[in-house]
């Protein structure tokens, strides 16, 4: 099941890649800016807020960042002097990843995978791992954040959508009509889920949109 779930949020963010991208780019129309204002100020705010947390200096800071997009998040944090590893179920952002890397000049600090992380096999530890508008299309999450707990790492950043919001329902039924996934949560269920791989000290950040989790741990 986790497979066809896997092949239909691949599926449609394939299609979306450039459209979920122009999010973040400061190239845009001012009727294009009002709209970004309105709806997508959560997701500036998010990556604002992730950022901060992560630090401004991540010099020699290994970096995972699992449901990368396009990037974005990772390319900041090469920016800042780490090495990161960016996934991505969609090839389409995997490409938009690279592509927009080399563009920033930090190509050299990222490398970016198609695939999925259950699957994936990579050997080191990580300092930082962020899942970052990943978890809405995950339906097990808790499999996920136990693996990801048994990468050690010291800080996490992640975020899930809440379940009950004015944009729920329209989120919900523009997804379902794209034949995507999206799974919604309350805090109470958040902090479960943190709490059951393995994370004792996190803060939960109530956007409007999501709650974002940072959590820290000792190696395991």
């Amino acid at each position: 099941m986790e497979a066809v779930m896997s092949d239909r949020v691949r599926s449609y963010f394939d299609g979306a890649a450039d459209r979920f991208d122009s999010i973040y780019r400061p190239d845009k129309s001012l009727g294009q800016k009002l709209i970004d204002g309105l709806f997508h100020g959560v997701m500036h705010r998010r990556f604002d807020l992730t950022l901060e947390l992560c630090g401004a200096d991540l010099s020699g800071q290994k970096v995972l960042d699992i449901g990368c997009g396009s990037g974005r998040y990772s390319i900041e944090m090469a920016r800042r002097g780490a090495e990161v590893v960016g996934l991505d179920f969609a090839p389409a952002m995997v490409e938009m990843s690279r592509q927009l890397a080399s563009e920033a000049g930090v190509a050299e600090r990222c490398r970016f995978e198609q695939g999925d992380f259950l699957a994936w096999s990579e050997p080191h530890h990580f300092d930082i791992c962020l899942g970052i508008g990943f978890f809405d299309y995950i339906e097990d999450p808790g499999a996920f954040l136990e693996r990801i707990r048994q990468l050690e790492p010291t800080r996490v950043v992640f975020s899930f959508p809440k379940r009950w919001t004015l944009r729920t329902p329209s989120r919900w039924l523009r997804l379902s009509l794209n034949n995507c996934p999206v799974y919604f949560y309350d805090k109470g269920q958040v902090a479960g889920l943190l709490r059951g791989a393995g994370w004792t000290d996190f803060e939960i950040h109530n956007l409007s949109r999501d709650y974002l989790l940072h959590a820290f741990s000792e190696p395991v």
